[in-house]
Parts: structure tokens; sequence; C-alpha cells
């Protein structure tokens, strides 16, 4: 009884040895793959900002930011529609709606999509 123990337990512990091991050795196989990526990138910034450096500040790369067009709004009729939700919310004659912004985003698209996913009606 006693050596089917010892054996168990030999085992066992070979088991962890080699588990812990090999995640010792992803872990280090992961950070040396990040390093090479991160110093890549940097290479090719620092390239791309030499090469803006030599030129005149007209003739310099500029980098293209893609805008999405929005159609346009009559924004008459939106004013109108938040006000009328204002007053109807609040029901009150002393509201007075000195300005209308955008609120910041809050959060990412994904948190946008959950939220509107969960509170959707049945």
């Amino acid at each position: 009884m006693g050596d089917k123990f010892t054996l168990s337990l030999t085992i066992l512990l070979t088991g962890f040895a080699v588990v812990f091991a090999v995640l010792l050795i992803l872990i280090g196989i992961i950070k040396a793959y990040g390093t090479v990526v991160f110093n890549i990138q940097n290479k090719k910034r620092e390239k791309k900002a030499s090469r803006n450096a030599d030129l005149p500040k007209v003739e310099r790369e500029e980098p293209v930011q893609a805008v999405a067009e929005e159609p346009e709004v009559d924004d008459n009729e939106l004013i109108a529609v938040i006000s009328a939700a204002v007053y109807s919310v609040c029901s009150s004659s002393k509201v007075r709606i000195k300005s209308i912004r955008k609120s910041p985003s809050r959060g990412s698209a994904w948190r946008s999509a959950g939220l509107s996913d969960n509170v959707r009606p049945f």
C-alpha cells in the first residue's frame, strides 16, 4: 500500500511540475513575441517620422481620418421633438430649455449593443 501511495504522489508532483514548466515556457514565448512586434511597430513609426521630418511643412504626410458623412437633419424638428419630450416629462410651466447638446459617449460600442439588447422589450 505504501508503494502505491509513493508512486501516486510521484506521478502527481511530476504532473504539476510539467504543467507549470510548460506554462512558464508559454509565458516566455508570448512576452518575446510581444516585444518583437512592439519593436517592429516602433521602427515603422520612426521611419515615417524621419521621412516626414525631411520634408517642408506643406509636403508632410498628414494622417487621414475617415469621416462618416451624416445625413442632413432638420435641426428645427429635432429641437421641437426634444423640447416636447422635456416638457412632457417635467410637466411644469417653469421649465426653460437654454441649449441642446449631444452628450459624450459613455462607453464602447460593445457596451451600447449590450445595453440595447438587454433593455429591449420582449
